[in-house]
């Protein structure tokens, strides 16, 4: 399974032409990201001992390649592609666990919903994405991706709620068989 762009294959010339000029000034980032985390996990598969930030890389990268698959036929809007893009940069993704990041990455599109429409405006007319635009989309997807971690967690919450209070009665009833007369016996 391959993702959708190949860092790999330089075809960088034509497609910074194609690319929305919001999107190039921080395009090179992702791509140093994900082609550093393609050497890496190359080097992963043959059972060496990674450092933390490796791991960091590795997982970050898988993150990347996750937000990259994209369904035939889907186009996605450019402020839903640009929400995306700057949520992994900012590597809001990081804490997803990967399983998720396929729902986590639809809360981050649905999202791209909440952009204002005068920031819309600027990214389809812009040259660049100034700062605090991009910092505005960030704040958005962080939201949404912090909203998303809490449900994930709550919904797992009564599983470990339930199994404390089975293990809290059980803890009563051994300390009332301690408790209980000898002579009983």
């Amino acid at each position: 399974m391959l993702p959708a762009v190949d860092v790999g294959q330089s075809v960088s010339a034509s497609a910074a032409r194609r690319n929305a000029p919001p999107i190039g000034r921080w395009r090179g980032d992702l791509k140093l990201a994900y082609a550093q985390f393609e050497e890496l996990e190359t080097f992963a598969r043959f059972g060496a001992r990674l450092d933390d930030d490796t791991r960091k890389i590795i997982e970050h990268g898988r993150r990347i390649r996750a937000c990259l698959k994209q369904q035939e036929f889907s186009p996605l809007s450019m402020p839903v592609q640009i929400a995306v893009l700057l949520a992994l940069t900012a590597g809001l993704f990081d804490k997803v666990p990967l399983y998720q990041m396929t729902a986590a990455e639809q809360a981050v599109r649905t999202a791209a919903a909440d952009i204002p429409a005068e920031l819309i405006a600027r990214l389809e007319t812009a040259d660049s994405l100034s700062d605090e635009d991009r910092a505005s989309i960030v704040r958005i997807a962080g939201k949404v991706l912090e909203g998303f971690l809490l449900d994930a967690k709550s919904e797992s919450a009564p599983d470990t709620a339930q199994e404390a209070t089975s293990d809290s009665a059980q803890d009563t009833i051994n300390r009332g068989e301690q408790h209980a007369d000898p002579d009983q016996h």
